[in-house]
């Protein structure tokens, strides 16, 4: 959700609040709904306190969520980096061929499943390559001392990659479940319903003004708060990008533009590959 879209919602909220709490002083008689308005005050602190702590705990559970994914992420390019990395301890040819199919990992990451985890989708292509990079150590011909460590240092970070991609994705699918919102619009339309029942025509428009566009303001903006972070994927502002991977692609093409043989691509620069 971009901000402008975030500032619409707010003015029109607003503007229907303020508009149906004019139509009210209108209708109403001369005297308030209550006769008690201190009383009423209290009730609404109440409602408003329980909502409150209804939002902020859902609030809470929201932003975990946002933060386990951004984390991921970057364990997930930190493990991508240091499978390059162990493949170098391998003959030249296992080691381009590894080397490569981490690289179209990264680039897949970013340019295929990065836009689909914002449909709450994830790319085939990805774990393709992370197949076939399993396969092809399975295949590679690993001898000596060096052997031992660079299987264990891979099987490790392998675990690392998958753990990243799985809490990622996880992620990407909306937490809050549709009870929770209805409960949540729910009461909020309670806390705006009961300030509505202190129009008065004895009181002046300006403080009434204030008072519903105030209590429709942190009603809105608890809903918007929590539907930003439920959705940490995207292209709005804020949401979580491949930063983390695309920086470890930048280290691991630099290195590998750098061999004295520059190994081929084997997929294109989205992590297609390359028929």
């Amino acid at each position: 959700m971009d901000l402008w879209e975030i500032i619409v919602i707010l003015v029109a909220a607003n503007a229907v609040a303020v508009t149906i709490m004019l139509a009210l002083r209108r209708r109403l008689a001369a005297e308030s709904h209550f006769r008690d308005s201190q009383l009423a005050a209290g009730v609404l602190a109440v409602t408003g306190t329980v909502y409150a702590v209804l939002v902020g705990f859902v609030f809470l559970l929201a932003f975990q969520s946002y933060e386990t994914a951004r984390s991921s992420s970057q364990d997930e390019a930190v493990a991508a980096i240091g499978l390059f990395h162990i493949a170098e301890q391998l003959p030249p040819t296992d080691r381009d061929v590894l080397q490569g199919d981490v690289v179209c990992y990264a680039r897949s990451v970013i340019n295929l499943e990065w836009p689909a985890m914002g449909g709450q989708r994830s790319s085939p292509l990805v774990e393709d390559w992370a197949s076939q990079a399993a396969r092809n150590f399975e295949r590679a011909r690993l001898r000596g001392a060096v052997a031992s460590g660079a299987e264990q240092s891979w099987f490790t970070a392998t675990d690392a990659l998958q753990r990243g991609r799985r809490g990622r994705l996880a992620e990407a699918s909306n937490f809050v479940p549709a009870a929770i919102w209805l409960l949540l619009i729910a009461a909020g339309a309670v806390v705006i319903g009961y300030v509505f029942l202190f129009a008065d025509r004895r009181e002046r428009r300006l403080p009434q003004w204030v008072m519903i566009t105030s209590a429709t303001t942190a009603v809105t903006a608890s809903l918007l708060m929590v539907a930003y972070l439920n959705h940490p994927f995207g292209n709005h502002e804020g949401s979580i990008q491949p930063s983390a991977m695309r920086d470890s692609l930048q280290t691991m093409e630099r290195e590998r533009s750098q061999a004295p043989i520059a190994a081929s691509s084997r997929c294109d620069a989205t992590g297609r590959p390359i028929t």
